[in-house]
């Protein structure tokens, strides 16, 4: 896949969104409170060793829109540079208010043909709020994911989050990763730290840690991996007027015996 595919790829997306989506938006009736974001996002990723793996570019485009209080539902599409390939994904999902202590969020996703991208991906956490205040959320998730080659991944997850103080919000969440052929088993685990409320700024700091395995089927001779990671991130989403603002993040990542990765983002968002 040559990156004037890519392109052609991304232009056409842009075009569903900034044309396609605002004439079913302005063909329904106008009400003021209903919200509509459009996002683009730009990351580079620099890797050490980097003439072994380079560095990895990307661009994602993405569209939310919220017809009513308990309902929004997004299209995303995103594009990546990377020296084993170029590859293009699309995910469709929705965040949904089923009870008062219940919503639920839900993505499909599915890549063009690569080493690094899912064939097909289906993610679904459900969240309950617990105590008085509704302000401690359990969730539970599933994730699987189908890759072109012969290994698929089912993912089991939990954890909690909690809004408290105002304006701070404290997540743990722990990752069963059930790696096939072989059903290798491996953990990881979330820590974040919150800060922000909408129309002014948002600032997360995330701790992920634990090891990723799976059987290396492509060797002569297939043997088990096993290999401990660590990403630190810092994130932002700051809103520069009342409907629109930039958006970024910087981290690193490190894979034990593999490599170091130093990251970047850069995006805007617009709602209307």
């Amino acid at each position: 896949m040559n990156l004037k595919n890519e392109l052609k790829k991304t232009i056409v997306l842009a075009a569903v969104f900034f044309v396609f989506f605002p004439c079913i938006i302005h063909a329904e009736d106008a009400d003021q409170e209903k919200k509509n974001r459009i996002e683009a996002v730009f990351s580079y990723e620099y890797l050490n060793p980097n003439e072994t793996y380079g560095e990895w570019k990307g661009l994602s485009l993405a569209f939310y829109r919220t017809p009513s209080s308990d309902l929004t539902y997004f299209i995303q599409g995103g594009t990546f540079w990377r020296k084993e390939g170029n590859g293009f994904t699309g995910t469709v999902g929705a965040y949904k208010d089923w009870l008062e202590r219940l919503y639920t969020y839900s993505a499909v996703s599915a890549g063009t043909n690569s080493e690094y991208l899912p064939k097909f991906r289906i993610d679904h956490d459900f969240n309950f709020k617990l105590g008085p205040e509704k302000n401690i959320v359990w969730i539970a998730g599933i994730s699987y994911l189908q890759y072109f080659g012969d290994h698929r991944d089912l993912i089991l997850s939990t954890g909690v989050a909690l809004y408290y103080p105002e304006d701070w919000v404290w997540e743990y969440r722990i990752f069963r990763n059930d790696s096939s052929p072989g059903n290798v088993i491996s953990y990881s685990h979330l820590i974040s730290a919150g800060y922000g409320r909408e129309k002014w700024q948002w600032t997360y700091l995330d701790v992920s840690f634990g090891n990723q395995a799976y059987n290396a089927t492509n060797l002569e001779s297939p043997e088990k991996v096993d290999q401990n990671a660590l990403r630190v991130g810092l994130r932002n989403k700051t809103w520069i007027g009342k409907d629109y603002g930039v958006m970024g993040d910087v981290s690193f990542f490190k894979l034990q015996d593999g490599y170091k990765k130093y990251g970047f983002s850069l995006g805007v968002f617009k709602e209307f």
